[in-house]
């Protein structure tokens, strides 16, 4: 059976004694340290999940802006080649516009040389009418002169 003793009593006193002391010097510390441990990691579990999240912000911002620089440079493009199809077209129109001068231009000056040309075969023509009747006169002195006249008009209004 079990005898109350002395020694029991004070064994149980130096039990709570020595759990009190434990619970002051060691658990608490050690609790303290335990619970600062985890709010230190709790802290940087918030912190990792705030850089993630701000992370997560700035890819979204960052895709956004890859997105607008795209758009942006579709527009660009598109611009780019409406002015070139543009100055393309206004090359190709001054191109047409200058031959079409050139061509104006070189059937006015050959019209004119046609002309030039075809007035001075007439002036030699003229010139040999009027030389062939002179020796056809010289050889006939006895020709009418109207016949010579007249010939010398219908040859003139040609």
């Amino acid at each position: 059976m079990l005898r109350v003793d002395i020694n029991l009593v004070f064994t149980i006193i130096n039990l709570l004694i020595l759990f009190i002391a434990l619970r002051i010097f060691l658990f608490k510390p050690v609790q303290k340290i335990i619970a600062q441990r985890q709010a230190d990691a709790d802290k940087e579990f918030d912190d990792a999940a705030k850089e993630k999240e701000e992370a997560a912000k700035l890819k979204a911002e960052y895709e956004k802006t890859i997105e607008n620089a795209n758009t942006e440079k579709k527009i660009v493009i598109s611009d780019a080649r409406k002015t070139a199809d543009k100055e393309y077209q206004r090359i190709i129109d001054d191109a047409n516009n200058q031959a079409k001068v050139i061509r104006e231009e070189a059937i006015r000056d050959a019209n004119t040389q046609k002309d030039r040309i075809i007035g001075n075969a007439k002036q030699e023509i003229a010139d040999l009418v009027v030389n062939a009747t002179e020796k056809i006169i010289a050889s006939k002195d006895g020709v009418d002169k109207d016949i010579y006249d007249k010939f010398l008009d219908k040859a003139g209004d040609k």
